[in-house]
């Protein structure tokens, strides 16, 4: 399963959401904040739908190679790194999401860790180029 959780966080820094897609479960729930999305369909669409938003509103949006840790039998948790410049002011952003994998190999539930310090330092960023 790890293998299927490193081929998953690739495919999101590549932008591979197709891919991404054929990795989760037909019914996969993706919790982030209060929001729940389900399906792979849905789910792929909000990950494409951020990439695009941002590199719209950035001058440089590059997603770095993500981290894959093991935490359960059937559960992985990805490190992201984003790295955002805008206005010449550079910003690394660092986020985590939990994924589990259901019995036939497919991953079944994403959760967004929600970290507010990270958050924090992001609104910041946003609010120093004027964004916010």
């Amino acid at each position: 399963m790890k293998t299927i959780a490193i081929a998953f966080a690739t495919s999101l820094d590549n932008d591979d959401f197709d891919n991404a897609k054929s990795l989760l479960s037909r019914d996969c729930v993706y919790h982030i904040g209060s929001d729940k999305i389900v399906g792979p369909e849905a789910i792929c669409r909000l990950y494409e739908q951020n990439m695009l938003e941002g590199r719209k509103k950035l001058d440089s949006l590059v997603w770095g190679k993500s981290e894959v840790e093991q935490i359960g039998e059937n559960e992985f948790c990805i490190h992201f790194t984003d790295y955002l410049t805008h206005q010449s002011i550079a910003f690394t952003y660092r986020c985590r999401q939990h994924i589990r994998f259901g019995d036939d190999g497919a991953i079944i539930l994403i959760e967004h860790i929600d970290d507010p310090a990270e958050t924090g330092r992001l609104d910041a960023f946003y609010r120093r180029v004027g964004l916010k």
